[in-house]
């Protein structure tokens, strides 16, 4: 099973309804709807018709009996954190046990930050190296995307760094904030 995230578009709540291959038009637009809601056996679900309104976060794995180490190579959630830390974001895979390397080789010229109501804040280490990968992927290929999402202890970000905004994606109002890149001063010899 997945857990997915999705992006609805505008939905409508149907019954259950097994020949429905496509969404309904909605009324007072005359377009179709984006995507399908209802209930399925006790559960709410819903249906998109666009594979790029999907994205699988993560697969759950369920077993009965004993664990079977070629099915589940981990024992425990806390083996499976310390061994495989790989996150997707954009176009490139980083593997989080190389951050720092890759940080001292990346971010020497320089640092991501945020305008806040109170001034100017640095990104931390992880979040400075997914910016500093997407904008430099997105300065080696114009087709790259430009946006990379990003986590802080309370919210989830767009950063887009053509654009130079950050917009809060789970907030209510969809805050934006001005990002700029901080080039460190070259000291002298």
């Amino acid at each position: 099973m997945f857990l997915a995230r999705l992006l609805v578009g505008k939905e409508t709540k149907l019954a259950q309804n097994r020949s429905l291959t496509v969404p309904p038009t909605d009324s007072s637009s005359g377009l179709k709807y984006n995507s399908v809601t209802g209930h399925t056996n006790g559960s709410q679900v819903w249906i998109v018709y666009e594979n790029g309104r999907a994205y699988p976060e993560y697969l759950v794995r369920y077993y009965t009996g004993s664990r079977d180490a070629s099915r589940s190579p981990y024992e425990s959630k806390a083996e499976a954190s310390k061994k495989s830390k790989k996150w997707k974001t954009s176009d490139f895979e980083l593997d989080i046990p190389t951050i720092s390397t890759q940080l001292n080789a990346d971010m020497s010229h320089g640092f991501w930050e945020y305008l806040s109501d109170s001034g100017w804040v640095a990104y931390d280490t992880f979040n400075q190296t997914l910016i500093e990968k997407t904008f430099q992927e997105f300065t080696r290929n114009a087709a790259a995307s430009g946006v990379v999402v990003i986590k802080g202890p309370q919210w989830e970000y767009e950063v887009d760094v053509e654009n130079k905004t950050q917009t809060n994606v789970q907030h209510a109002a969809c805050k934006q904030r001005t990002i700029r890149f901080h080039p460190t001063c070259a000291q002298a010899p």
